[in-house]
């Protein structure tokens, strides 16, 4: 296994983000989080990569923000300043991701790491899973970005309650909070989200990206189009993709799209 704290790899058209700090149960310190963002480049920028997906190494998906770190900032004010801004750029780069992003999550998610989850377009976890946003228990303040992400997800009451108590809490209520979308056991993760990716991969690149970029805009406020989105939807009917969709369509096979 790589020694670094957080590495990418790539297995065909997946592109995995390990965080991989499993003695500090995955907690990013300000270099992970920097980190993120190249990596998040890096498989944004391979034409090779369809799908990216998270995840923790050591049984863990993440334990937040490196609270030792955050810490310092009770003597040197800049250092939260510097880890504001490190952690909300991060997280706002995974979340634009042009290519559609998945959280593979096993132990504690909690605090930046459910963060980071919220960032994903779609979260799949296991039994072992636990869940907590824990600022109320800090004394800190949730930011408007990480709030506005957790009431898309969960709604304003169940954001109130995981804010206001800061507890932690099971995999089977968050998927019954929405704050998950699938529930395996644990040795079920690897497969289901292999299973999933490999659906994602077969479907059409131009459309799952153009659609993602449109869904966006919609939880950014968009309500109506733009020449930009008015744009994707006529372009499509244009494209290589439809022509090979609609071929297969007619002829009972499944496409063979070659976008990336």
């Amino acid at each position: 296994m790589p020694q670094d704290t957080i590495y990418l790899d790539r297995d065909g058209a997946i592109a995995t983000i390990h965080l991989n700090r499993p003695g500090k149960r995955n907690a990013l310190d300000s270099g992970m989080w920097a980190r993120l963002i190249d990596l998040v480049d890096a498989a944004d920028a391979d034409p090779a990569v369809k799908v990216i997906v998270v995840t923790g190494e050591g049984g863990t998906f993440a334990a937040g923000s490196d609270i030792e770190e955050l810490g310092r900032s009770l003597h040197d004010p800049a250092v939260s300043e510097r880890a504001g801004d490190v952690t909300y750029r991060s997280q706002m780069r995974l979340r634009r991701a042009a290519k559609p992003t998945i959280a593979k999550i096993r132990g504690a998610c909690v605090g930046g790491g459910c963060g980071i989850a919220l960032c994903c377009d779609l979260r799949f976890a296991d039994t072992s899973a636990q869940f907590g946003i824990t600022p109320g228990k800090l004394g800190l303040i949730y930011s408007v970005a990480d709030t506005k992400r957790l009431v898309d997800v969960v709604g304003q009451a169940r954001a109130k309650d995981i804010l206001y108590t800061g507890r932690i809490f099971g995999a089977a209520e968050a998927l019954d909070y929405g704050l998950i979308d699938w529930l395996v056991e644990p040795k079920e993760l690897d497969k289901a989200v292999a299973d999933y990716t490999g659906q994602i991969c077969d479907a059409s690149q131009v459309s799952a990206r153009a659609n993602k970029e449109i869904i966006h805009a919609i939880l950014d406020g968009l309500a109506d189009d733009t020449p930009r989105t008015r744009r994707l939807f006529v372009d499509g009917f244009k494209g290589a993709d439809f022509k090979e969709g609609q071929t297969a369509f007619m002829e009972k096979r499944k496409p063979k799209f070659k976008s990336s």
